[in-house]
């Protein structure tokens, strides 16, 4: 057979049997390890054409993602355990961590070099007690790859549709005999495929360069280390959002409709959208408007204001300072192993360092109108909805831990964990591109942990492991202002876990596990103070599975399947505020609880030597089991307001003879899909007779069933079909290829928020017909995230 057919499949047997850092932290197959985990090996990477955490998801029963706000937002959900605001308010996160080679890495992972990975695992249910803070929904594991024992390398080039390529390489070997290095880079560019018709630009452009270095060194036996760092600049253009306007509403009749307001020309009175959200042109002032532009939103007339108010509403300049994404990282790693004197019992340090500035800028009214809201006459000082800022973040962790010898039939591990991490926001502005301070958190987090393991039988082992964490959170807010917001506050909490490992037999285990997770809490800042909320809890859920694993056919395949129940409570969801001072608009709550259930499935083979396989499936129900939401009775009630600190069914104020009900008992948690569904194949033969080269076919297939917007499961995205091909030769050194990538060209929405409706913010704008007692915000509108169409190249790699 030839070289490149066995490294195809040595590759293959790596992705299914053996994985590195897991959750247990140790090294074990995938076979034997009892957790829900997904590996990608290094020529997994390079086949599904992985190439970032969303193509992972898209492989992964169990883990949906979406980037909602381009490569800026980290957003990945796990077993149905979204949360609205992660990635997108200050200081709320998602409860699914990144890690890189085992060190934790809370920043954006989307600039990540996909050649410079040797795996990919991502482990499904809390891993709070080992892994650590924020994994309380799984973790997702990076594992870089390392030095060799020989001098070699590797060269890719890829070119495709709208301006996309990619040139990477790396090189490895041996400084001496105890140690080796190896170096890569990436360059990589993408120009987008939309239009923005106010300004006739294109948007969507991405481009990143990348280096990063390892040294291996063992300077003496059972002693080694690995120092990691990493450069990357990433510069992306305008986000291709675009805006369902609030006349689009059809569901849910209400006094927060353009009807209520007089000078909206509307007589829509619908609050809401129902159905699936379609794509539509972008249309954003992030550059100066074309001649006739900005076209006018349905329902936000040009004269909206007067005479009300002796104020311009629309200009044609540019509103926004800074426009799509920049984010410099530096991140520096090391791990340090050493088995003492031989013994079995292995100290392992290991700690990370990352120096991130991030700039960010979107006109976050998200329509064609160019909202300036200033004096006649007054020269232009930008949008009044430019969401432009600058953040600086620095955080470091360092992790001990020491271990027993794996082969006694009693085992544990006992470790210490700190992390802390400052981040500075800035506020950018055209008099000041550099920011103005606007706010700061802190997060400080200690922890101890500890893992107790006995073989009650040679097939039956039992796992208990648990963590203390105390965190600590601070927020700064109105760096700016005279009046400063404030809060410290500490959270702790204990997250054991408990599994139970049946082998019964060498082909086949057998696990159940229970887990507690926790998501961090934080604070909400002067927003939420001003609506009574300044913080928010960590959410807490308890975790039931049962899983089982088996070898087929030899080892030729592999079935894994996991069930599981979820009882959470505390659930961080958003609650609006609307406000005229800027786009932020909503604080995190803790609106009830929730229940579970989820099935998934995984199963790959090596048919013959021409053909292998791969399927995995994963079904999830995450419905809330109780919660009133304010914003679920103002749909419900024909525009009414609830009354102060009612529970569901709740009650307030009622029109168009409508029932008002504040529960959302029943509903979706939303940003999750019920189905999920992956197929992938490969067809690989000799070409010619000499036997030298091959040719190659694969094909992959994913779908995602549509996903609700909010709590409210009235709006959603709609289902996703992707197919994506490879048709190629290879030789045991090079590779020719062409691909197409969503070649059924799916325009389903990646992701949809509802937002204000612009220029109507308060009765002083605009007078408001509705009646007393009737909710006067503002109308909503959404803006949604195109997705990339139907795209096709060619690729070269060469390695030696």
């Amino acid at each position: 057979m030839p070289a490149a057919a066995s490294a195809q499949e040595e590759g293959a047997q790596q992705a299914r049997d053996v994985i590195t850092v897991t959750a247990r932290r140790r090294e074990e197959t995938i076979l034997d390890a009892p957790v829900a985990v997904t590996a990608f090996g290094e020529e997994d990477i390079l086949n599904l054409g992985l190439q970032s955490v969303d193509d992972v998801a898209r492989f992964t029963p169990g883990l949906s993602f979406s980037a909602a706000f381009g490569r800026t937002s980290e957003r990945p959900v796990i077993r149905g355990q979204a949360n609205v605001l992660a990635g997108v308010q200050f200081g709320v996160e998602s409860g699914t961590a990144y890690f890189i080679d085992g060190v934790y890495y809370p920043g954006s992972i989307q600039n990540l070099d996909p050649n410079d990975l040797a795996r990919v695992e991502v482990i499904r249910g809390p891993q709070s007690a080992l892994y650590g803070r924020n994994t309380y929904a799984g973790a997702i594991n990076f594992v870089t790859r390392g030095a060799s024992d020989v001098l070699e390398g590797n060269v890719r080039a890829r070119a495709g549709s709208y301006g996309e390529y990619e040139l990477s390489g790396g090189i490895s070997g041996p400084l001496g005999d105890r140690a080796g290095f190896r170096l890569s880079v990436r360059d990589y560019n993408y120009d987008g495929e939309w239009t923005n018709t106010v300004t006739g630009q294109t948007v969507g452009s991405q481009s990143t360069t990348s280096l990063s270095g390892v040294l291996d060194f063992n300077p003496v036996d059972n002693l080694d280390f690995r120092v990691r760092a990493q450069y990357s600049d990433s510069r992306d253009g305008t986000l291709p959002l675009f805006l369902q306007s609030a006349a689009s509403n059809n569901c849910a009749p209400g006094h927060r409709s353009l009807a209520s307001w007089s000078r909206s020309g509307s007589t829509n009175n619908n609050q809401y959208f129902c159905g699936v959200i379609k794509p539509a042109p972008v249309a954003l002032n992030t550059g100066p408007a074309l001649p006739g532009q900005p076209a006018i939103v349905p329902g936000v007339p040009a004269d909206a204001l007067n005479p009300f108010l002796p104020f311009q509403l629309y200009s044609t300049a540019d509103g926004t300072a800074f426009d799509g994404v920049s984010n410099e990282t530096w991140l520096f790693s090391g791990i340090m192993n050493w088995d003492v004197g031989g013994s079995g019992y292995v100290f392992t340090l290991s700690g990370g360092y990352r120096d991130e500035e991030r700039r960010f800028g979107s006109d976050s009214d998200h329509s064609s109108i160019n909202f300036v809201l200033q004096p006649v006459g007054m020269a232009d000082t930008g949008a009044f909805f430019a969401n432009t800022n600058r953040n600086e973040v620095r955080d470091h962790s360092i992790e001990a831990r020491l271990a027993s010898p794996v082969d006694e039939p009693f085992r544990w591990m006992i470790g210490a964990y700190y992390y802390d991490q400052t981040s500075r926001q800035f506020s950018i502005t055209f008099s000041n591109p550099s920011g103005n301070p606007s706010n700061r958190l802190t997060t400080t987090n200690q922890a101890i942990f500890g893992l107790l393991e006995y073989d009650f039988t040679e097939n039956l082992t039992v796992t208990f492991e648990g963590r203390y964490a105390e965190e600590e959170k601070t927020t700064l807010d109105g760096l700016s202002d005279p009046t400063q917001f404030f809060r410290a506050d500490t959270f702790t909490n204990f997250t054991p876990r408990l599994t139970v490992n049946w082998s019964v037999d060498p082909e086949t285990t057998i696990f159940g596990v229970y887990a507690r997770g926790v998501k961090p809490g934080g604070q909400n800042g002067s927003l939420g103070e001003s609506v009574g909320n300044p913080t928010y809890d960590q959410e807490t859920s308890e975790n039931f599975e049962l899983g089982v694993k088996r070898s087929l056919f030899g080892g030729a395949g592999y079935f894994a399947a996991s069930a599981y129940y979820i009882d959470a409570k505390d659930v961080q969801l958003t609650t609006a505020v609307a406000s005229a001072t800027g786009a932020l608009n909503s604080v995190a709550t803790n609106q009830g609880a929730a229940e579970i259930w989820g099935l998934e499935l995984e199963y790959r083979q090596q048919v013959n030597d021409m053909l292998s396989i791969g399927a995995s499936y994963a079904w999830t129900r995450p419905e809330f089991t109780s919660g009133c939401d304010d914003a679920q009775w103002e749909l419900t009630s024909g525009g009414g307001v609830i009354a102060g600190n009612s529970t569901a069914p709740g009650t307030g104020t009622e029109f168009f003879g409508q029932t008002g009900n504040c529960s959302i008992a029943g509903n979706r948690i939303p940003l999750t899909s019920e189905h999920q569904l992956s197929l992938n194949g490969e067809l690989r033969a000799p070409l010619g007779q000499n036997g030298r080269l091959e040719w190659f076919a694969r094909s992959d297939f994913t779908y995602e069933s549509s996903k609700y917007v909010q709590v409210h499961n009235l709006a959603e995205t709609g289902s996703a079909s992707i197919l994506g091909a490879q048709f190629g030769i290879q030789s045991e050194n090079w590779t020719l290829m062409a691909y197409g990538r969503n070649i059924l060209d799916e325009d389903s929405i990646v992701m949809a928020t509802r937002w204000l409706q612009t220029p109507y913010l308060s009765p002083t704008f605009s007078p408001n017909t509705a009646p007393a007692g009737a909710a006067t915000g503002a109308p909503r509108a959404f803006f949604g995230t195109l997705r990339r169409g139907a795209s096709y190249g060619v690729e070269a790699r060469y390695r030696f």
